[in-house]
């Protein structure tokens, strides 16, 4: 009898979680599909990490359930697709990334080549060093190295450039979209708003134990017109009262739904602005914005 969900990553349904009184999570549906990333997103103490910790089977639910690929999450065959970043990099420091990437390998039937990870998450020169004295991006890059040592299906990435330099951080992006292109899927979390653009197709917003908004990043992008219009003026001069602008010690911004009209009327009030731009709002200020339609004032 075929496995039913064996080519979905991941499936949730219901997922609730109580601790004594208090409600961390109730009602979560979750779905991601083949090659898809999703974000994760919510403040702290929403039931973000309640989720997470359910979704990968290391937290039993109260009601609902998690499966990976048919396999319900925590179990052995579960396990066996996905990878992910562990909670502490206190690894231990007579050892060298190469000894901690190869005894994690073992556990797999047939795990990502360790020459090749190494230098994927730039270890090279560092694989056969003792991780006493790394850093802490050093670290993290071991960490990171450890979600695909398993040539994984599925990955869970919590936080995961937390501590590297912008260099790691692109490289880190790369080998994420190479993993995509390839099939895999991924859940992350992450305070880097730019990240979750950069990575994820979809979000799912998590607050106070519920989902509160997912969906498409670029469908969400469609629920409102509202762009940024930011400009710069002279010193001692401030724009219009009707404009509501907002300034940040260099440069003026506003949002508004339609920034040609503003711009006209900035030309004909005759103000001497300069250096202006209109962008789409960034990720966070855009869930702001929909929050706030959705839940009024």
């Amino acid at each position: 009898m075929p496995q039913v969900h064996a080519n979905v990553p991941i499936r949730a349904r219901g997922l609730a979680k109580r601790f004594g009184t208090v409600r961390a999570v109730s009602r979560i549906d979750l779905d991601v599909a083949p090659g898809e990333a999703l974000g994760l997103l919510g403040p702290n103490g929403a039931g973000k990490s309640t989720t997470l910790t359910m979704l990968m089977g290391l937290r039993v639910p109260d009601a609902g359930e998690v499966l990976i690929f048919g396999h319900r999450a925590g179990s052995p065959q579960a396990r066996a697709l996905t990878g992910a970043t562990p909670q502490s990099t206190g690894f231990p420091e007579q050892l060298t990334p190469c000894e901690i990437l190869s005894y994690a390998a073992a556990r797999y039937r047939t795990p990502a080549r360790i020459d090749e990870i190494a230098v994927r998450f730039g270890l090279g020169q560092l694989a056969d060093r003792r991780v006493a004295g790394f850093s802490g991006g050093e670290m993290r890059r071991v960490a990171l190295a450890l979600v695909f040592v398993g040539a994984p299906k599925l990955v869970f990435l919590d936080e995961p450039t937390t501590g590297l330099d912008s260099a790691a951080h692109e490289s880190f992006q790369e080998v994420v979209r190479e993993f995509l292109d390839q099939g895999g899927s991924l859940i992350l979390t992450s305070h880097h708003w730019d990240e979750i653009e950069a990575v994820c197709d979809s979000i799912t917003l998590v607050d106070r134990g519920e989902s509160v908004l997912e969906g498409r990043i670029r469908d969400i992008r469609q629920r409102t017109t509202v762009s940024r219009v930011t400009f710069s003026l002279p010193p001692g001069t401030v724009p219009p009262e009707w404009m509501q602008a907002v300034h940040d010690d260099a440069r003026w911004h506003l949002e508004s739904t339609d920034s040609d009209k503003v711009l006209r009327q900035m030309v004909v009030e005759a103000l001497p602005f300069r250096g202006l731009t209109v962008t789409p709002l960034d990720l966070k200020d855009l869930i702001s914005r929909i929050r706030k339609e959705e839940t009024g004032p």
